[in-house]
C-alpha cells in the first residue's frame, strides 16, 4: 500500500521547486514575447550569423516563419472553419508480453475512420486490423533471446499505421474536394542524428514515401499533437542574445548554460497562449545547420487554439506551398476540434476502435488456451495476482 503521508511530503517539496520554475518562466516569457513581436530582417541577419556553417556542430534548432513575414511572427490568424470535406484518421494501440502465462503473446490493433462531411453525403466508415504475435516473433532482432522492448513494440505499431495510411492514399483516386489524413502524433522524426541536415524539419521516412504519393491524389496529411512540449520557437531570443560570434553550447560554463536554459524552459504554447479559439499562429519551419533548399517532404507547423488546448499541427511542405490549401486543411481540422470538444473527433473514434480492453485480453488468452503448457496457464506470480491473494 502507498504511503501517501510520505508521498505528500515529497509532492510539497516538488511543488516548491516547480512554483519557483514558474515564477521565473513567467518573468522570461514577457522578455522573449516582447522580442518576439518585434522582430525585423535586421535581428533575424544577426541571428542567422551566428548559427554554425554545415561542417561545424549546432545543438539549437530554432524557427523562422515560412512565409518570411518577420513582422507578423506572434500575430494570430483566424480559421477559415471548413464543413465541407473527407479526413481519414489512423490510431493504434497494443498490449504488453506478459511472461507469466504460458504462451506469451502481443496483439496490435489499427483502426481506421474515414468520413465525409457534406451537406447532402455526409458518409462514416470504420474498420480494425488486429495483428498477434507468438513465438519466436517475441524476441528482438537485436538480441538473442531477448524479448521484444516496448519501444520496439510501438515501431512495430507505428509501422502498421503508416501501411494503413499508405494503403489509403494509394487506393484513392485524385480529386479537387478538400481532403485530409490525420495522424496522432508527430510528423517528424525527433530521433534523427542532430547532426543531420535536415534534422527538425525531416519526415519519417516511411512517411516521406506517404508524402509523395499524397501530392499526386491532392490529400493533406497532417500530424496532430496534442498538448505539445516543444521549446524551439524562443530559441531564437537565446541565439540573439549570445555573446559568442558562433554559437557553440559546449564551450559555455555551467553557469551560463544555467541562464541560457531558463529561456529553453519556455515552451511554444506558452508564447501562443494568447490566441483565440479558431486562431492559429504563422506558419513556421525549424532549422538546425541546415540552410539546404526545401523539399516537398520537409515539415512545416503551426499552434492551433483548439477551444480546449494550444495544439501542434505539422503540414507537410508539399501543402505549405499552397497558402489557399494550407488555410482549408487548418480550418477544418479546427472543425474537428469543434464537434470533438478541443481534439479531432475522427482520431477520437480511431483511438476508441483501437482499444484492447481486459475483456479482449481475457478472450484472447481463452484462445490460447491449449498452445503451450496447458497444465500451468499462469506462473504462481500471476496466478497469486489473478486470485488477489495478499
Amino acid at each position: 500500500m502507498l504511503d501517501f503521508h510520505n508521498l505528500a511530503q515529497q509532492i510539497n517539496e516538488k511543488k516548491n521547486v516547480i512554483l519557483e520554475r514558474e515564477k521565473e518562466i513567467k518573468e522570461n516569457i514577457h522578455e522573449v514575447l516582447k522580442f518576439l513581436s518585434f522582430l525585423d530582417g535586421q535581428k533575424i541577419e544577426k541571428v542567422l550569423s551566428k548559427i554554425p556553417r554545415k561542417d561545424e556542430k549546432n545543438e539549437i534548432l530554432f524557427c523562422l516563419p515560412y512565409y518570411s513575414n518577420f513582422d507578423e511572427f506572434m500575430k494570430g490568424f483566424s480559421c477559415e472553419v471548413q464543413t465541407s470535406y473527407e479526413v481519414f484518421a489512423v490510431d493504434g494501440s497494443n498490449t504488453e508480453i506478459d511472461r507469466h502465462i504460458s504462451q506469451p503473446y502481443y496483439l496490435l490493433n489499427i483502426a481506421c475512420v474515414e468520413i465525409t462531411y457534406d451537406n447532402e453525403n455526409s458518409n462514416f466508415n470504420y474498420q480494425t486490423y488486429p495483428y498477434i504475435y507468438l513465438d519466436e516473433e517475441l524476441y528482438s532482432r537485436k538480441e538473442a533471446q531477448a524479448i521484444k522492448s516496448s519501444s520496439e513494440i510501438s515501431r512495430e505499431r507505428q509501422a502498421k499505421e503508416y501501411m494503413a495510411i499508405l494503403e489509403y492514399v494509394e487506393n484513392s483516386l485524385p480529386k479537387n474536394e478538400l481532403r485530409l489524413v490525420l495522424y496522432d502524433g508527430n510528423l517528424i522524426d525527433w530521433t534523427q542524428d542532430r547532426q543531420g541536415l535536415r534534422f527538425g524539419r525531416r519526415a519519417n521516412l516511411e512517411l516521406e514515401r506517404i508524402f509523395r504519393v499524397a501530392k499526386q491524389k491532392n490529400i493533406a496529411v497532417c500530424g496532430f499533437i496534442s498538448m505539445p512540449k516543444n521549446s524551439i520557437i524562443s530559441n531564437l531570443y537565446r541565439i540573439y542574445n549570445c555573446e559568442k560570434m558562433r554559437i557553440d553550447c559546449k564551450e559555455c560554463s555551467r553557469e551560463e548554460k544555467r541562464n541560457c536554459e531558463k529561456i529553453e524552459r519556455i515552451r511554444d504554447v506558452f508564447l501562443f497562449s494568447h490566441l483565440r479559439s479558431g486562431q492559429h499562429s504563422n506558419v513556421f519551419y525549424t532549422l538546425g545547420r541546415a540552410f539546404d533548399e526545401f523539399e516537398d517532404t520537409d515539415i512545416t507547423f503551426v499552434y492551433l487554439a483548439t477551444g480546449y488546448e494550444i495544439a501542434r499541427i505539422e503540414i507537410p511542405v508539399y501543402v505549405a506551398k499552397d497558402r489557399d490549401w494550407l488555410k482549408k486543411c487548418i480550418g477544418a481540422i479546427y472543425h474537428q476540434c469543434q464537434i470533438g470538444f478541443g481534439y479531432p473527433i475522427s482520431l477520437t473514434h480511431a483511438h476508441e476502435f483501437s482499444t484492447i480492453s481486459h475483456q479482449d485480453k481475457a478472450a484472447i488468452e481463452n484462445m490460447l488456451l491449449g498452445v503451450g503448457d496447458a497444465i500451468l496457464p499462469y506462473s504462481a506470480k500471476k496466478n497469486n495476482k489473478v486470485k488477489r491473494i495478499v
